[in-house]
């Protein structure tokens, strides 16, 4: 029997437009999940359409969302490390926040990469804080915006006397993963890269999920080893097909170089990303208009060839 505090199946699956308003409120603190593919792109897009503001983006490595968040002023607060844009360069809209205020000021903590991970494993397992050894000896331990304290270090209490930092738990308000595909209960499966997506979702007070394609139940039971995020904690889903685009998804598409490459030299100048805003958000109307400006010439040629791996025997 259901529990009382589950949502509904009926109740999960939602719309992108409803989800964003039903799950980032102004002062959100977002995390959204993808190292280097499965960036849920389309989520992005809604979020700045509806103008969402004071964002704290709880953040392990980010790249065009958090960009485009903190270039349209979407945020407040930034916690984390890595953003950048990959192999395309330098990620000119946090940049000239940091530099110049552009839009607006924003304040960040710096922890390292794997600091972050640490936090994110510490809010899904329920525990306080996490001991880590990367950030000891680097200025990231000096230097505190607006966590006080950002990190601690404690000696080995069982006598070894080694040193060892403590970093605080990281809990989203709301975590967001794109994945391959879920039930309509919400068991999500993702497979290829997942960096620390699993720990990074889980921490999440709330979880969103968005997917290439729903599908019965029966084909996840099936396969139950590639479920990242049982459906009892999630609490809304998204059907978008290419939403992750111009990012990969193992199995569905590849990463659109092209689109990448043309986001990174029209975001050099505040005036040319402004006009890229204006042409690929505020001037399209949602994930499908998205859709129909990318045309299906294109979609299809970075859809994924059909080469299944091999099968393995459950018993059932």
């Amino acid at each position: 029997m259901r529990s009382v505090a589950e949502p509904e199946v009926h109740d999960k699956l939602l719309p992108l437009p409803e989800a964003v308003r039903k799950f980032v409120p102004d002062g959100c603190g977002l995390r959204t999940c993808g190292i280097g593919m499965r960036k849920p792109m389309a989520f992005t897009y809604e979020v700045i359409r509806q103008r969402k503001k004071d964002l704290n983006l709880l953040l392990s490595g980010w790249t065009e969302d958090a960009d485009l968040f903190i270039g349209c002023g979407s945020v407040g607060r930034l916690e984390g490390s890595y953003l950048g844009l990959e192999a395309f360069g330098l990620a000119y809209g946090y940049r000239r926040a940091m530099e110049k205020g552009i839009p607006r000021s924003i304040q960040i903590e710096e922890y390292s990469n794997f600091s972050m991970t640490m936090r994110f494993l510490a809010g899904a397992m329920g525990l306080p804080f996490m001991p880590v050894k990367s950030m000891l000896g680097s200025d990231l331990m000096k230097v505190e915006a607006f966590r006080h304290p950002k990190a601690t270090v404690l000696e080995d209490p069982f006598g070894s006397g080694e040193r060892v930092a403590l970093v605080p738990a990281c809990t989203p308000d709301l975590s967001v993963l794109h994945a391959q595909r879920c039930d309509e209960d919400g068991n999500t499966q993702v497979w290829g890269q997942l960096g620390d997506d699993v720990w990074g979702t889980l921490a999440g007070r709330r979880i969103l999920v968005i997917v290439e394609e729903i599908v019965p139940s029966k084909v996840i039971r099936k396969d139950p080893n590639r479920t990242v995020v049982p459906g009892f904690r999630v609490d809304g889903i998204v059907h978008a097909p290419f939403g992750a685009h111009p990012y990969q998804v193992q199995g569905y598409y590849d990463v659109d170089v092209a689109f990448r490459k043309e986001y990174a030299e029209r975001s050099v100048t505040l005036e040319s990303w402004q006009a890229w805003v204006d042409e690929w958000i505020y001037g399209l109307d949602g994930h499908e208009a998205d859709l129909r400006k990318l045309g299906e010439g294109r979609l299809a040629r970075l859809r994924a060839k059909r080469e299944m791996s091999g099968q393995v025997n459950y018993g059932y």
